[in-house]
């Protein structure tokens, strides 16, 4: 279960909820009891955009090798315009 805070708290004692933030990751802010915001510390955030460049390098170099099996196997076609799709 993700840590939660309100908006009035961090109105009331934001240096402990960045604190938490720090410690744990990140902390949801609700807004009427509902999700509005996230706060997440600097590592965290690191961590999420190093991951997401490690998705798409891998997501990049699968498409480039489905690219040569399909080229390989003669199964690509040229296209004068998105209309011969």
């Amino acid at each position: 279960m993700p840590l939660t805070t309100t908006t009035t708290d961090i109105q009331r004692s934001y240096r402990q909820v960045f604190d938490q933030a720090k410690k744990f990751g990140s902390i949801i802010v609700l807004t009427n009891n509902k999700p509005d915001v996230a706060i997440v510390s600097i590592k965290e955030l690191q961590r999420l955009r190093h991951q997401q460049q490690k998705l798409e390098m891998t997501d990049t170099l699968a498409s480039i090798a489905s690219y040569q099996k399909d080229k390989k196997q003669g199964k690509l076609t040229k296209t004068n315009s998105l209309a011969d799709l």
